[in-house]
């Protein structure tokens, strides 16, 4: 199956948002900073508690703590946000062919090269936004797909031969972070 596709800005600013928000690094640096560091300012308290003996810094240590928990997940969110309102996509379109066979998947301007060309093993999961999918090959590589009756059935192909689970946020848009 192959498909002319127009990547707009609307949808590079999904892409974004999926990142900001809902991608693993996005999720790890969530749980990592909310529950580490307070974990650790409590850890700390206790610590210096034990080395100076009284237990004004266990106290201050898990006060510190709670307040982190209930304060940095709500300046995250806002900082995200902030970010994603600053980025500054052009209004602009571009066209891309989007091309699966039962051997790759290929995403490419012209003709497809080589390095445009990706086997099924490549992939490492696939999203389905409100309007987007997102193909993730190895780390490195994010193909866009606007999202379609036909980019939906491509999609569905590249699930069943790379072995691999469409995750979905169907609700997920840039527009509905932003509120």
């Amino acid at each position: 199956m192959k498909k002319e596709i127009v990547l707009r800005s609307e949808n590079i600013l999904d892409y974004q948002a999926f990142l900001l928000f809902f991608s693993k690094q996005a999720r790890k640096q969530y749980l990592l900073n909310t529950f580490g560091i307070s974990g650790e300012a409590m850890l700390a308290g206790f610590v210096i508690d034990l080395l100076v003996g009284t237990k004004v810094f266990t106290v201050i240590g898990i006060a510190f703590g709670l307040f982190w928990l209930i304060v940095y997940p709500i300046f995250l969110k806002n900082k995200r946000k902030i970010v994603l309102k600053n980025l500054s996509v052009t209004q602009r379109e571009k066209r891309m062919n989007f091309e699966v066979s039962e051997d790759f998947i290929a995403f490419y301007e012209d003709s497809p090269k080589d390095n445009e060309k990706f086997s099924f093993d490549r992939v490492s999961e696939i999203y389905e936004l409100k309007n987007i999918f997102i193909v993730f090959l190895n780390e490195k590589i994010h193909l866009i797909v606007p999202k379609d009756d036909e980019t939906a059935k491509m999609i569905s192909l590249i699930a069943k031969n790379s072995d691999k689970h469409i995750l979905k946020l169907e609700n997920l848009e840039s527009k509905s972070v932003l509120k």
